[in-house]
């Protein structure tokens, strides 16, 4: 088999698994499902679930790697700008989170939306941080304003449009709203 086939059938077992442990996690906790019975939903074996990840906590972890990782790949395009509370950069971070709502739902409902919290602090301050500056501890804050913003737009069924969040978050982050 050639490697690329073997990528992608490895691909299609990490997708059937996020899939199946999603399904799961729709009826029961995460703490009373087993691996048997997670693999067996996805149609793996055992081998292939830890070929993969090490634990199911492990199976949002890595898709949520996955999904910063995309989303990195795609900053190079924006237009130059030197703020990262940028509307058309909001936008398309709303836009795309959107895309994997159902996931992110998914983490939530288990307990694990700290750890999307600690990877999009992670990806905001290594970007955004300027060492000759001090700006750490407002993207810290900022982190926290999109994670939080984004929950309760989720909590609240997305009634806002992408433009609304984006315009929302924006308009906190302007420099000539916050008070002098």
């Amino acid at each position: 088999m050639s490697q690329e086939r073997k990528n992608n059938a490895n691909l299609f077992a990490r997708e059937c698994i996020v899939d199946a442990l999603l399904r799961l996690t729709k009826s029961k906790p995460l703490s009373s499902i087993s691996i048997s019975e997670l693999t067996k939903l996805a149609g793996v074996s055992r081998m292939t679930f830890y070929r993969n990840y090490t634990s199911k906590e492990d199976v949002f972890s890595s898709c949520l790697d996955d999904i910063l990782a995309l989303y990195q790949k795609e900053e190079p395009n924006f237009p130059d700008s030197k703020n990262y509370y940028d509307l058309v950069r909001l936008k398309h971070c709303f836009q795309y989170f959107s895309h994997y709502k159902d996931f992110l739902e998914g983490v939530f409902r288990c307990g694990f939306g700290t750890i999307l919290l600690q990877k999009l602090t992670f990806y905001i301050v290594n970007k955004w941080h300027l060492p000759d500056q001090s700006n750490e501890y407002e993207l810290f804050a900022f982190a926290g304003a999109l994670y939080n913003l984004y929950i309760g737009w989720a909590y609240g069924g997305y009634q806002e449009s992408v433009d609304e969040m984006a315009q929302i978050l924006n308009r906190i982050y302007t420099k000539e709203n916050i008070p002098q």
